[in-house]
Formats: structure tokens, C-alpha cells, sequence
């Protein structure tokens, strides 16, 4: 049985799987899609390994699980979404070196040792307990394997930072641009929007209808907690990169010049 905050997550992304990648401009632009490929094909080149065994957790509908494809690796991509997984199927044209496994617990359902690279983006903070599921990463991992985390935010969006501010400040969503996105992505007038707007309104606050948990001044992912189980697994971190994320409204050349001076995203290599 999934847990109640699992089990909301999978409903959020049953419903919005086929706009989901147009929800998400700050995923699907040219930007972080070009350091994405390039991250990938970093991380590969570490493993150096033909035909590499890969787990994309979360994968939704193949953001990384398409881009492992192309670079010839078998994947196993494992989401909550049954209407995710479908679509990527069908994205993958499908591939016979993709298998989709509908996730129901959180215990992975993976032998040991069974993956060369465990890859996730943009997951750990809709998981309730995601320290429990970086140990499931490492436990189904092979000696000399890496994990892969990307796209999560960092310490520093935590803090008090004018530059940080700035950027945000100046790539905002209006409330006018908020609801004309809603409008195009056929969101505005659904029975689900209107239901978390009244819970946010008169219930919760904090609710997300895609199910994001820890994503609060005083509830985020705690890295250092994360770091710790890393060392207490016999594993290493072997890169930890802070970035900016980008945000289409702010242009390249703008986002060139606060990417210099601050950063609000991690992604991390792990070795096993």
C-alpha cells in the first residue's frame, strides 16, 4: 500500500502526465536540457562501461530515461505514474532496452547490486522518507556503480541571499502570466484545480497538487543528512555541483551573469 503522501503524488501525475512537460519550463528549455546532456555524458564517461545497466527513479516521462537511451545504455525507468510510464513508452518508440516498472512501495523491487548508475531528477522532495530511499539507492547499486542526483535545491535557497532575491524578483510568474499558462495548459477550469485551490485557500496552506513536500524554509532536503548515509554506506561523493536554475523568463545573457555569482540547485555523483 502506498503511503497517503505517495498515493497523492501518483494521482497528481496520473492527471497532468500529458502536460506535464509544459508545466515545467524551467526543465523543458534549451538551457537545462544542453546541461543535462552534457552532465550525463560526464557521468558516463566516469563509468566507462558499454551498455550500462541504469534505474531512472521517478522517471516520469523520460526526461533522463530518453537521454540514457540515446547514449546506448539499458534502462529501467520506475515511477508512481502509470500515464507517465505510458508515455514515455511511446516517446521510446517502445525500445526493447526500456523496461517500465510501476512503483507501489517504497522499497525498491530490486535485487541487490543490480544497476551500474541510479539515477534521479527532480524526485527526493516528493518522497515522505527520502533518506530511506538514497539507502534503497545504494542497496541496489553495484560496487563500483554510481547514483546520480540532479536537479534538487541546494543550502543556499535556504539563506538569505540579495543576489539570489534579485534573480527571483525578476523571473517570477505574474499572476497574470500564472493563470494564462494555466489557461493554455487546460488546467483553469478543471475540477482538480478548483479542489486544491479551496484546500490551499482553507485547509493547507503548504499543499501541492503535484505532491512536492520538501520544498519549505523549514522543510527541505537536508544534504548533509544525505552526505552522512553516503559515508555510512561505504560510498563517496565524487562531485557536488551547485548551479542556477533557469528560468525562461530571464534570458540567457542575464542568466549568464547571476549564474556567476549565485546558485540554488544541486546536482551530486555518488560512487559506490
Amino acid at each position: 500500500m502506498l503511503e497517503n503522501n505517495i498515493r497523492q503524488n501518483a494521482v497528481a501525475h496520473n492527471i497532468i502526465a500529458e502536460i506535464y512537460d509544459s508545466k515545467h519550463p524551467e526543465i523543458y528549455n534549451q538551457i537545462e536540457q544542453g546541461r543535462l546532456e552534457q552532465t550525463i555524458e560526464t557521468l558516463l564517461n566516469k563509468l566507462d562501461k558499454k551498455n550500462p545497466r541504469v534505474l531512472d527513479l521517478g522517471s516520469g516521462t523520460g526526461n533522463l530515461s530518453l537521454k540514457f537511451l540515446n547514449k546506448g545504455c539499458s534502462v529501467t525507468a520506475c515511477d508512481v505514474s502509470q500515464k507517465s510510464l505510458d508515455i514515455l513508452n511511446k516517446r521510446a518508440y517502445n525500445n526493447s532496452n526500456l523496461d517500465l516498472i510501476l512503483l507501489r512501495d517504497k522499497k525498491l523491487p530490486f535485487e541487490n547490486d543490480s544497476f551500474d548508475v541510479v539515477a534521479t531528477y527532480s524526485v527526493l522532495h516528493h518522497i515522505p522518507d527520502y533518506l530511506f530511499t538514497v539507502k534503497e539507492m545504494i542497496r541496489v547499486l553495484k560496487p563500483g556503480g554510481y547514483i546520480y542526483i540532479d536537479h534538487e535545491a541546494n543550502e543556499d535557497k535556504w539563506k538569505s541571499n540579495a543576489l539570489l532575491k534579485e534573480y527571483n524578483n525578476l523571473t517570477k510568474q505574474t499572476i497574470f502570466e500564472h493563470f494564462n499558462k494555466l489557461f493554455r495548459t487546460r488546467e483553469l477550469f478543471t475540477f482538480d484545480f478548483i479542489k486544491s485551490s479551496l484546500i490551499i485557500c482553507f485547509i493547507n496552506n503548504r499543499y501541492k497538487r503535484e505532491g512536492d513536500i520538501h520544498v519549505w524554509t523549514d522543510d527541505h532536503i537536508d544534504w548533509q543528512k544525505i552526505f552522512r548515509i553516503v559515508t555510512e554506506n561505504n560510498c563517496r561523493v565524487i562531485e557536488d555541483i551547485d548551479y542556477l536554475m533557469y528560468r525562461p523568463k530571464c534570458q540567457p545573457a542575464l542568466y549568464e551573469k547571476y549564474g556567476e555569482n549565485c546558485k540554488d540547485t544541486k546536482y551530486v555523483f555518488i560512487k559506490k
